[in-house]
C-alpha cells in the first residue's frame, strides 16, 4: 500500500510481529500460511515452548508443527529441550527461511 498498489490476495505481514511497527522495512507481503507461521507462543501454551506439549499417556514431551493447516507429529522425547530441538528441525524443513527467526527456539534458554 505504501507504493500505491493493493497487494490482494497477499497480506501485509510484520516481520517483527509488532503490529505497531509499520516501517516499510518491517513489512512484507505474504499469504495466510506465512501469517500463521509468524505467530509467537500462544498464551495457553503450558510448556513455555512453541510446538511442544506434554503427552500424558506416554509421559513424554511431544514435538509438533502445523503445516498448511495440518498438525504434523515430530516425535516424543524425554526432555523439553530434545522436543524443542526436534521442532527446530521441523521449522527448518517445512517453513520458509524468512519466518525462521519467529519460530526457532533458543535451546540455551530451556532448562533440562
Amino acid at each position: 500500500m505504501a507504493h500505491g498498489v493493493d497487494p490482494y490476495p497477499m497480506e501485509v505481514d510484520h516481520e517483527d510481529r509488532n503490529s505497531l511497527n509499520n516501517n516499510v522495512d518491517n513489512l512484507r507481503l505474504g499469504d495466510r500460511g506465512l501469517q500463521n507461521q509468524n505467530q509467537g507462543t500462544r498464551i495457553t501454551n503450558k510448556s513455555g515452548v512453541k510446538g511442544v506439549c506434554w503427552h500424558k499417556d506416554k509421559s513424554k514431551w511431544r514435538a509438533y508443527i502445523r503445516v498448511e493447516g495440518k498438525q504434523k507429529h515430530l516425535g516424543l522425547y524425554a526432555t523439553v529441550k530434545e522436543a524443542a530441538a526436534a521442532r527446530n528441525a521441523g521449522v527448518r524443513e517445512y517453513f520458509k527461511e524468512e519466518v525462521w527467526a519467529a519460530n526457532l527456539i533458543d535451546l540455551d534458554t530451556i532448562k533440562d
